[in-house]
């Protein structure tokens, strides 16, 4: 019996809801950070802000999964949550990405046969479902949600 492949990924919440996406397409984790909006952009993109020199543009990706996440952002811009911020050189996009989420949680392994690709349907927004001892997982396809 051959090993199956397995994936280090990182899990994340947004509002009660459970995610994660692979660890190699993440390039950091940064805390709070204040969010210059931008006028006249899709509802996902909550606006701009500058981590390390780089123009880094801030997507919510609750907004795209219709999830009830509570509030990411207060008035000021100022952020409530974790910004995962995209490697922008693995997933071959030309700006910077972070997503606004509720909480990170691990990083951790996960083998291709607990991988439900089939119960998400035709979603391009979900590579599958991986159900554990604490519920579902939903395994997000980064290259889906970048601004």
């Amino acid at each position: 019996m051959s090993e199956a492949n397995k994936t280090q990924v990182l899990t994340f919440t947004l509002g009660d809801e459970d995610y994660c996406v692979p660890i190699d397409c993440v390039a950091e984790i940064v805390d709070g950070e204040q969010i210059r909006s931008l006028p006249e952009t899709a509802p996902h993109v909550e606006g701009i802000t500058d981590l390390r020199g780089e123009t880094t543009t801030i997507i919510n990706p609750a907004d795209l999964l219709n999830v009830d996440a509570e509030a990411l952002l207060t008035d000021g811009g100022q952020t409530q949550s974790r910004i995962i911020v995209l490697d922008s050189e693995t997933l071959e996009t030309e700006t910077e990405t972070g997503w606004l989420v509720s909480d990170v949680d691990e990083v951790t392994e996960v083998s291709d046969e607990v991988l439900d690709a089939e119960s998400v349907g035709d979603s391009d927004l979900l590579r599958g479902l991986i159900k554990d001892d604490d519920g579902f997982t939903l395994w997000l396809d980064p290259h889906e949600f970048t601004a």
